[in-house]
């Protein structure tokens, strides 16, 4: 490091409370790997982190969450490492309630929010003495957000004197097609351009800068597992509106997550997969048991209970939770039988009993699932059903 340089942890996404599959131990997972993120600034003895956004999972975060977030900042207080975090869209409440990360801010003294009511910036006094400049403005969405983002990025300074950070939580055009800003929309000269909301690790080059996305510190879907399933924060050297180094350190403490398909071709063929699919699962240690992620193809609808029976048999006792997905596939009968099933109307049946429409698609939904599932999978599966259609998820 330069006498004008200051090193900075760039960390984003860390959903704190988020309990994914309703699993405690998710939750707690979450915490233990920002717990490793506070560890790798004491020892890296960087100047600041810097967060882009999603803090919190919810701007009702459970107490837990509140604990173990003052409980790993107090300890960058004590180092004199500044936590400087900008909201992201799961941190701001959408009625007139405190956010959260207030709370955070009046409890641990070296926490700054910016960017809450507007585009804001500020000179802040890094762990070594010198001093950043943080410029942000926190997440806009929905109808306008790209006029009202570019209306902020106008309000902020463009350029400064010292070692600079812009701060954001927005999708790029670069990035996907359902976005608000363009990577040229960003104000030129700030020495970092700190990028949250996107899930995975990216990276662009502005000038003599870099923006990152660093990705979330978990994976918290099964597609963010298959694209990416390292996890990492940024670190970054910055002197005068240049970055003068950038590089990724890869998280430990993240939970593993297996994806796998598996194409069905009779039960025999089945359970040697499993069997080969155990043996790799058996590795992991009992305090890292991986979530698993399993779908079976080409199911016969027959065989569907006796595929579910096979799975839980086989794999459960190796895995924290595994999600299942089997895809079935439709028998095929004999002419005179397809014939006979094929003046069998049932969904047209239930219409005129029911007389209800949405109800009748229902029923053949509730039919379909609790005669092929095992009764675990099947109440789930039928609860989840009748939550989606009458709207009453998370009144339970």
């Amino acid at each position: 490091m330069t006498a004008e340089s200051v090193q900075i942890l760039h960390v984003s996404d860390t959903h704190l409370g988020y309990r994914q599959y309703g699993l405690i131990d998710r939750e707690m997972d979450v915490y233990r790997v920002f717990d490793e993120v506070v560890e790798i600034a004491l020892r890296e003895r960087v100047d600041a982190v810097v967060h882009s956004g999603d803090f919190f999972d919810s701007t009702r975060p459970p107490p837990q969450a509140i604990h173990y977030a003052i409980r790993s900042l107090r300890r960058l207080s004590q180092a004199g490492i500044p936590f400087i975090v900008v909201p992201g869209d799961h941190d701001l409440p959408r009625r007139r309630m405190l956010p959260p990360l207030l709370i955070i801010e009046d409890v641990v003294d070296t926490v700054a929010v910016i960017g809450l009511r507007g585009p804001e910036h500020r000179l802040v006094r890094t762990r070594s003495g010198a001093e950043l400049l943080v410029a942000g403005v926190r997440n806009e969405k929905g109808l306008g957000a790209r006029q009202r983002l570019l209306d902020h990025l106008a309000r902020i300074p463009s350029s400064s004197g010292k070692p600079s950070v812009l701060i954001l939580h927005q999708t790029l055009h670069e990035i996907a097609p359902d976005y608000e800003l363009e990577l040229g929309d960003l104000p030129k000269g700030y020495s970092y351009y700190a990028l949250g909301h996107i899930h995975l690790y990216r990276r662009f080059v502005i000038g003599d800068s870099v923006a990152v996305y660093p990705g979330s510190t978990e994976a918290l879907r099964v597609d963010e597992a298959l694209a990416q399933p390292q996890r990492y924060v940024a670190m970054a050297e910055v002197g005068k509106s240049r970055t003068i180094s950038a590089d990724r350190i890869a998280l430990e403490t993240v939970r593993p997550q297996i994806v796998e398909e598996i194409e069905f071709s009779s039960m025999e063929s089945l359970r040697s997969v499993l069997v080969k699919l155990r043996d790799r699962l058996a590795r992991y240690p009992d305090d890292r048991k991986p979530l698993l992620h399993l779908t079976v193809s080409n199911v016969p609808r027959s065989a569907k209970t006796s595929v579910y029976k096979m799975v839980e048999s086989i794999v459960s006792r190796h895995v924290l939770s595994y999600r299942l997905r089997i895809d079935t596939v439709e028998a095929k009968l004999p002419p005179s039988i397809q014939k006979a099933s094929s003046t069998i109307r049932l969904e047209e049946l239930l219409k005129d009993v029911l007389r209800d429409e949405k109800l009748a698609h229902l029923a053949m939904k509730l039919v379909d699932v609790l005669g092929s599932d095992p009764q675990s999978h099947a109440e789930a599966e039928a609860i989840r059903l009748i939550e989606e259609v009458f709207g009453l998820k998370g009144r339970r």
